[in-house]
C-alpha cells in the first residue's frame, strides 16, 4: 500500500520537476507562457461508501491539470519594425502547414513572396487592405497579408482646401484701375503658394492672389487669382478664381472654384483642381493660413513597412506617401488556458477554449500592437529556481519513503 502511494508522489514531483524545467527552458523565448502543475489528493472508497470515512489514510496524490499562466511578459524594444508586441488581451492567428494556430510571438518578416509571417514560416492572418479614403479596415474573411515593393504611381492633384484668415485692415485696391498682374504687387494684398503634382507627378507650384476689391460689397469681396509655375519658377497658366465673401462677423459665406489647366507642361493630362476655403475667415488679425491640403503625390519607390498599433500593415513610398496593405487581427478565447500548446511558440484551440473570436486590435477587449519591440516570456527565473528546489526535496522524499518500505519488506521476509 505505502508503495504505492510513495510511488505516485514520486510520479507528482517528477510532473512538477517536468514543468518548471520547461518552464526554466524557455525563459528566452518570445511570447512563451509558464505553466504550473496543479495536484490533487486521492482515497479510496467501497462498494458499501466511504472507507473509513476519517480515520482512512489516503492513497496517494494525482496530478489533476497543467495551468497555463497567460500574464503578460516584459515588453522590450528591439528597434525592428517588423517586431510586434501584444500590449493586453489576444494572440496572432497563423496559418502553419497543418492548420490554423495562434501565437504571442511577434516577430515578424517578409517571406520571398512578401507575405507577412513569423519566424517559423507561418502566415500572419488579417483583413484586407481597407477602402482608399478609409481609415478602418474592411470587414470580411480573414486572409493572409503580402506586401507589394512595386512602386506607387503619381495621383494628381484634384482638390486644394484652404483655411485661410483675410485681414480686414488691409487696403481695398480699385480693380478698376489698378487690374490684377503677378508682375503688379500693387494689384493684391495677398497671397499664397503650395504643391501640386500632375498625373506624371511633377511636382508644381500653385500660388493664390488675394485682392480687396474696393467698393465690390459690405464687407468688401476679396477676389483670387491663381498662377501655376515650373519648378524653375517659369509660368505653365495663370487665370483668375473664386470671389471669397464674408458676412459683417467675418465667416466666409461663399466661396470656391475650379482650376483648369489644359497643359501642365510636362505631358501629362490636363489638371482640374477643386479649390475650396472652407473655414477662412475675415477679422483685424493679420494674414494667416491655418491650413492647406491637397489629393495630389509624385510618384515613389517602396521604401519599407510599419506596423501601427491598429494592426494596419502601412506601405512607406520615397515621395512621403503611405499605402494600408491590410490589417492584423488578433483572437481571443472565452478561456485561454483550454487552448494546448504546441511546438513553435503556438497554441491551437480545443473543445474548453472554444472558438476563436477575432477583430483588429484594440477593438472588442483585446490589445494593441506595439511595433518595434516584442514580449519576452512571462516566467520569473528566480521563481522558477526556489520552486525547482521545492519539487527536488519532494522527489527526494518520495525516493526515501521508498527506501524505508523496501526494507520493511525485506525484513519481513527474512521473519518468514
Amino acid at each position: 500500500m505505502s508503495l504505492s502511494v510513495e510511488l505516485t508522489g514520486l510520479q507528482a514531483a517528477q510532473t512538477d520537476l517536468d514543468t518548471i524545467g520547461n518552464n526554466i527552458a524557455n525563459v528566452g523565448t518570445t511570447g512563451f507562457k509558464g505553466s504550473v502543475a496543479n495536484f490533487s489528493d486521492v482515497y479510496g472508497s467501497s462498494l458499501l461508501g466511504s472507507a473509513g470515512a476519517g480515520v482512512s489514510p489516503g492513497q496517494g496524490v494525482m496530478t489533476s491539470s497543467l495551468s497555463q499562466l497567460f500574464t503578460e511578459g516584459t515588453v522590450s524594444q528591439t528597434g525592428n519594425p517588423l517586431d510586434v508586441a501584444i500590449n493586453g488581451n489576444g494572440f496572432f492567428q497563423v496559418q502553419t502547414s497543418t492548420g490554423v494556430a495562434y501565437t504571442r510571438d511577434g516577430s515578424l518578416q517578409l517571406n520571398a513572396d512578401g507575405f507577412l509571417t513569423n519566424d517559423s514560416g507561418a502566415l500572419i492572418m488579417g483583413y484586407a487592405a481597407p477602402a482608399s479614403g478609409s481609415g478602418a479596415a474592411d470587414a470580411g474573411p480573414l486572409g493572409t497579408i503580402q506586401v507589394s515593393e512595386a512602386n506607387m504611381p503619381a495621383t494628381a492633384t484634384s482638390t486644394v482646401s484652404m483655411d485661410i484668415n483675410l485681414p480686414s485692415t488691409d487696403t481695398a485696391i480699385d480693380t478698376t484701375t489698378t487690374p490684377f498682374s503677378v508682375a503688379n504687387p500693387n494689384s493684391y494684398n495677398q497671397s499664397s503658394s503650395t504643391t501640386v503634382y500632375t498625373s506624371l507627378g511633377t511636382p508644381e507650384t500653385l500660388t493664390t492672389y488675394f485682392t480687396q476689391a474696393s467698393g465690390s460689397g459690405s464687407p468688401d469681396h476679396w477676389q483670387t487669382h491663381w498662377q501655376l509655375s515650373n519648378s524653375s519658377g517659369s509660368m505653365i497658366a495663370s487665370g483668375a478664381g473664386a470671389t471669397l465673401s464674408f458676412n459683417s462677423s467675418g465667416v466666409l459665406t461663399s466661396g470656391s472654384g475650379t482650376i483648369t489647366v489644359a497643359n501642365p507642361g510636362d505631358g501629362s493630362a490636363a489638371l482640374s483642381i477643386a479649390q475650396n476655403f472652407t473655414g477662412s475667415t475675415l477679422s483685424n488679425l493679420s494674414f494667416g493660413v491655418n491650413s492647406v491640403t491637397s489629393n495630389g503625390t509624385g510618384g515613389g519607390q517602396f521604401a519599407g513597412i510599419q506596423i501601427n498599433s491598429n494592426g494596419n500593415v502601412v506601405a512607406q513610398y520615397s515621395s512621403g506617401a503611405t499605402k494600408t496593405l491590410g490589417t492584423i487581427a488578433l483572437a481571443n478565447f472565452m478561456d485561454p488556458n483550454g487552448l494546448a500548446p504546441v511546438s513553435g511558440n503556438n497554441w491551437v484551440a480545443t473543445n474548453n477554449s472554444g472558438p476563436a473570436v477575432t477583430n483588429a486590435p484594440g477593438t472588442a477587449g483585446l490589445g494593441s500592437l506595439e511595433s518595434g519591440a516584442l514580449e519576452s516570456s512571462n516566467v520569473d527565473l528566480s521563481t522558477s529556481l526556489v520552486n525547482l528546489i521545492v519539487a527536488q526535496q519532494a522527489y527526494q522524499a518520495n525516493v526515501q519513503g521508498i527506501n524505508v518500505d523496501q526494507q520493511d519488506v525485506q525484513k519481513l521476509l527474512q521473519l518468514q
